[in-house]
């Protein structure tokens, strides 16, 4: 069973500012997610933390804001599967907000699919910085 614990969800303050003027950028329409990847720390309860935002500007109504935060936590829950096997596999984690970008609503399976396929590209991202070497000696 796939879950969404509280752990995944939290992230402070100073890890939001990183990632904004450290992390890299990923678009994929509704989408626009900032990342950072970075080894797993010792005291790490959670392979992946996310932050989900759907701005005030785009969605007007705090309740059409709150059900596309719970379908994209939904869309997150059952596709974690990918990117949690690639992040154990090498050792990582990855702090990602994810922006809701669209001004009008989306249908679920649009947001499922393409949270899906952001998912798996994040995946082939850590694989390739868990393949990277970390100490290069010349």
């Amino acid at each position: 069973m796939a879950v969404f614990p509280k752990s995944a969800r939290k992230l402070s303050l100073g890890a939001q500012a990183n990632l904004h003027q450290s992390g890299q950028v990923v678009f994929c329409h509704p989408y626009k997610v900032y990342y950072l990847i970075r080894p797993t720390p010792e005291d790490a309860s959670s392979p992946f933390r996310v932050i989900i935002s759907v701005p005030k500007r785009n969605v007007k109504r705090a309740v059409d804001r709150n059900r596309i935060k719970r379908q994209i936590r939904e869309s997150i829950r059952l596709n974690a599967s990918v990117l949690n096997k690639e992040l154990t596999k090498h050792n990582m984690q990855i702090d990602f907000l994810c922006l809701y970008l669209p001004h009008e609503h989306t249908s679920t399976s649009i947001l499922f699919d393409k949270m899906g396929s952001l998912l798996e590209r994040l995946g082939r991202l850590v694989a390739l910085a868990g393949a990277a070497p970390t100490n290069r000696i010349d």
